[in-house]
């Protein structure tokens, strides 16, 4: 959400008579900036999580809930409590606002080092994290790591109480009171709303159940003018930024080596994206009502989408002030926080046909003629030049009075205007947030490692976005996916024989061995197929998966045989994930809706199912109740309000041995691994059919001989 400073945001008619200037500066800044870190070599790997919470107050007994809007005051207490704890063994937090004034956002306090190791350390903090936010709430309060407020804009929907009314966001359902006091996200808020020229629009399929009713206002008719208009919509209406940005979600940072290195994972990253979406959906329910979607993206978009209508493609003829990034008519064709637009990696400056990343680059992109010019002017090269100039298509929306006339040598505000307004789902569990943190983490590492070539078309990742979006994504769709992601002989010297370990001492160090060829084999178009989550997780074909090369990396890095052990229940749980026998939070929310002795079979979640709910997904994530569909037979240890300050035990770690096979030959044993993991499955259904058959068939047999027996003479 950018940085919060101290000072006075202007408004939206204020602020076009410097738009333009913050534009250009921004620019300049970007220019300086990189030319400090563009020669930097062996930065070493440093990473972290953001994880985002929201605050409920609850009437279990009342079957009710509410946003709690008190995330200032608690954020204000953790704060103290952590700087008068100090880091204990490595356990301190930090603690920062976020857009709702019922939601904070915790990370790690130092980031994590490139030590395999250090992976563990991740659901620890996890744990410490929430119970320390645990002991902050008050009795009736409670935080469970869901990524909505089900009820948000039905009814009086926060504590304290308040209702919409003209202000800020002009929202038919939602209050101002809700969005965080700190003037950044209030300025953000109307400025979005001022600049679109309307209220943001955000629209979302209903889930039609058997007795959903239809409706007067079916898709894609005029935005509502009154609330009852807006109810009588076949769609699922929202209007207001608090519906996307109040999405709680899981982010993990990187420090890479060097900028040629981030560059080429900030591609690989992008193709996954979807993947990781759809793997961890867990957004089936907004404004009360089920959708037929399960993940919060789209939601997000158009909750910022701050286009004005000839910049959505609707020539409205009104007049735009000339300040404006394209004079406010330029077309846009998406909103500013989606889906990548291009890839950025300059793979051998272009020189190979075969290697060009501009070839996969298949969508429109408009750009800002003025700005690519002053970055190639500057010796930015051309696929980086056009990737910022894309970016500066869009306006500053939030300016700070104080903060305009800035050094350009020294400063990066301007720059950070446009860049962080343009931008993996949270999870019930911190064991859920653990596993897909690390594995992020373990897949950045094995890009690098193997010299992965996972491009796809940017045209096929869009659609692989607009398949995560659907109902049960996991079980149901396939994705575009790049089958020959290895290059030739990855990992083995000429002789074919596998690269040396690392240097003695240096086991389990993900830091120390890494690829400095800077993936030259990306560009290949031949490859792509359609692979489920589960082949792409497991392999097929040419593709031996993610997960036996995650496998694969950790040993040839002579993992500790505990970190192995722990992170090998982190994939095997991914693994199954994946194959569809553990429910995405999503999945799990859905039935839990349709199960409720509330639920009327009319896509409508009363505030008893929510309330239920959320209080099922706390009791959850504590570890006091289990949850055998989304976690099988993982057991969460119970985490305590009491514990949240005291100290941990680091425990000890053991050595594995080290590894001989080559590379191929351990890849190819951890794909054999879940395959047969797989087929144990089917044939323990198979097995509980057959002995289902025949319970059955020696039962219509004992009937047989006892009708003999009857009929028998005597």
């Amino acid at each position: 959400m950018g940085f919060l400073v101290d000072a006075s945001p202007l408004d939206w008619e204020d602020s076009l008579e410097v738009v333009k200037y913050v534009r250009q500066h921004g620019i300049e800044q970007f220019i300086r900036h990189y030319r400090r870190v563009e020669a930097i070599e062996g930065d070493m790997l440093r990473w972290g999580d953001e994880l985002e919470y929201g605050i409920f107050k609850i009437d279990e007994q009342g079957h009710s809930v509410r946003l709690s809007l008190r995330a200032p005051e608690i954020m204000k207490q953790l704060r103290q409590r952590e700087e008068a704890a100090g880091d204990s063994a490595g356990q301190s937090c930090a603690w920062m606002p976020e857009f709702g004034s019922w939601m904070v956002e915790g990370t790690p306090g130092q980031p994590y080092s490139g030590f395999a190791a250090d992976l563990l350390l991740v659901e620890r903090n996890m744990r410490i994290r929430r119970a320390r936010l645990l002991a902050a709430l008050a009795a009736d309060e409670i935080c469970p790591t869901v990524t909505v407020f089900p009820l948000m804009g039905v009814g009086s929907c926060s504590h304290p109480p308040a209702d919409p009314k003209p202000g800020l966001s002009e929202s038919l359902f939602v209050p101002d009171e809700v969005i965080n006091p700190a003037p950044r996200f209030g300025a953000l808020v109307a400025n979005i709303r001022r600049r679109r020229g309307s209220k943001v629009d955000i629209r979302m399929p209903r889930f039609a159940d058997e007795k959903t009713p239809a409706f007067e206002r079916h898709a894609g008719c005029p935005p509502p003018e009154t609330r009852a208009e807006a109810l009588q919509m076949e769609e699922v209406y929202m209007d207001a930024m608090a519906f996307g940005m109040g999405c709680c979600c899981l982010q993990v940072t990187f420090q890479t080596r060097n900028v040629a290195e981030s560059r080429h994972l900030f591609d690989q990253l992008a193709v996954l994206a979807p993947v990781m979406l759809a793997l961890t959906a867990a957004t089936p329910i907004a404004r009360g009502v089920l959708l037929d979607t399960d993940v919060r993206w789209d939601i997000i978009a158009q909750s910022v989408d701050d286009r004005t209508p000839a910049e959505r493609g609707m020539d409205d003829g009104a007049a735009r002030h000339p300040e404006m990034a394209g004079g406010g008519v330029k077309r846009l064709p998406k909103s500013r926080y989606d889906s990548i637009s291009s890839f950025i990696c300059d793979h051998l400056g272009g020189k190979d046909e075969q290697t060009r990343t501009e070839r996969y680059n298949d969508v429109d992109a408009p750009i800002d003629e003025e700005a690519l010019q002053t970055l190639l002017d500057a010796g930015v090269d051309a696929v980086l030049a056009r990737h910022l100039a894309h970016l500066f298509t869009r306006d500053p929306l939030v300016v700070y009075r104080e903060r305009i006339e800035l050094d350009d040598a020294t400063e990066t505000d301007h720059f950070e205007n446009i860049q962080s307004t343009n931008w993996q789902t949270v999870q019930l569990t911190d064991y859920e947030n653990a596993a897909f943190t690390t594995f992020v983490v373990l897949v950045s590492r094995v890009i690098l490692y193997f010299n992965l070539n996972l491009y796809t078309p940017i045209s096929c990742v869009d659609e692989n976005m607009r398949r995560a979006h659907a109902r049960d994504a996991v079980r149901t769709q396939r994705f575009h996916f790049q089958q020959r992601s290895m290059p030739p002989a990855a990992g083995q010297s000429d002789d074919g024989e596998p690269e040396p370990g690392p240097p003695a001492g240096q086991g389990g160090d993900m830091d120390s061995k890494r690829d400095s060829r800077a993936s030259a084999s990306c560009g290949r178009t031949a490859g792509v197929e359609e692979l489920s989550l589960y082949e792409v997780m497991v392999g097929r074909g040419e593709f031996k998966g993610l997960v036996p090369m995650v496998l694969t990396y950790l040993e040839l890095i002579e993992t500790d045989s505990a970190t192995m052990s722990s992170l090998s229940g982190y994939l095997d749980f991914i693994v199954a994930r994946a194959s569809g026998r553990l429910h995405t939070p999503a999945r799990w929310m859905r039935d839990f809706v349709c199960s409720h002795p509330d639920y009327r079979q009319d896509s409508v979640v009363s505030e008893r199912i929510a309330a239920d709910l959320l209080a099922k997904c706390h009791r959850i994530g504590l570890g006091v109740e289990a949850a055998p569909a989304l976690l099988g037979d993982v057991v969460i240890p119970e985490v305590r309000a009491k514990d949240a300050y005291a100290a941990a035990d680091m425990g000890d770690s053991h050595r594995l041995s080290r590894i001989s096979r080559s590379i191929a030959e351990l890849m190819a044993s951890h794909q054999f691994r879940y395959q047969l993991q797989e087929r144990r499955t089917r044939l323990q259904a198979s097995e509980a059919d057959l002995r289902k058959k025949w319970e059955k068939t020696r039962h219509e047999l004992e009937e047989v001989e006892a009708q003999i027996a009857f009929l028998s003479p005597k």
